[in-house]
């Protein structure tokens, strides 16, 4: 995977939906996801122009998201991206379908550690489980980068529709009540919507 052209080209996916997750967030939250995904997107495309390779690029740029967008999803993000950095071995090239299934891993572990989220609670978490899952199950059936990706995004988007049937138990979420109920979480959309974006990428159609 060319991580520099994934991190280059991250603002304008950004700038492409953030306000659908502005909108599914406002049902649940303070509606500046999108804002915040945005930001984080500026950032790490800035840090990937100065980072000498993938593990430089994690680093700096979960630091650089960290100042950029100082949001509580902004935060876990950055977290997230850190760890993911110092999970890499420092000789790392091009990310391979392995190194891939650890940065996912490790950030979704952080994610946990660090905002006290559980699957199940209605949050990225619930998109992102489900998508690693079947991004490992399809590594042992041998599938190329792209199919990885594709099998991936599918798990990620049925799982994030399902999040319309869940109650939320972390943050503001957790005391709006029937507000939240019957929407989609914003940041399980955008995990999907992330997956899915990376898996045109390695194909070549976007």
């Amino acid at each position: 995977m060319d991580w520099r052209q994934i991190a280059e080209s991250l603002p304008e996916f950004a700038e492409k939906n953030r306000a659908v997750w502005n909108e599914l967030d406002a049902a649940q939250g303070d509606g500046d996801l999108g804002v915040t995904l945005q930001l984080a997107a500026n950032a790490l495309a800035d840090a990937a122009a100065v980072a000498g390779t993938v593990r430089d690029w994690l680093l700096e740029g979960g630091r650089a998201v960290r100042k950029a967008a100082p949001s509580t999803m902004g935060i876990l993000l950055a977290s997230a991206l850190i760890a993911a950095g110092k999970a890499l071995p420092p000789e790392t090239g091009e990310l391979s379908s392995r190194d891939w299934l650890l940065v996912q891993k490790t950030m979704a572990e952080e994610i946990m550690r660090r905002g006290g989220a559980q699957r199940g609670d209605k949050t990225v978490l619930d998109a992102f489980h489900p998508a690693i899952e079947a991004y490992e199950e399809g590594l042992e059936q041998n599938l190329a980068a792209e199919e990885l990706m594709a099998k991936a995004a599918e798990a990620a988007n049925r799982s994030a529709e399902a999040t319309a049937d869940m109650a939320s138990k972390t943050g503001r979420s957790s005391w709006l009540g029937e507000r939240a109920s019957g929407r989609i979480d914003g940041g399980a959309w955008f995990c999907y919507q992330l997956y899915e974006w990376l898996a045109l990428k390695l194909s070549g159609k976007a």
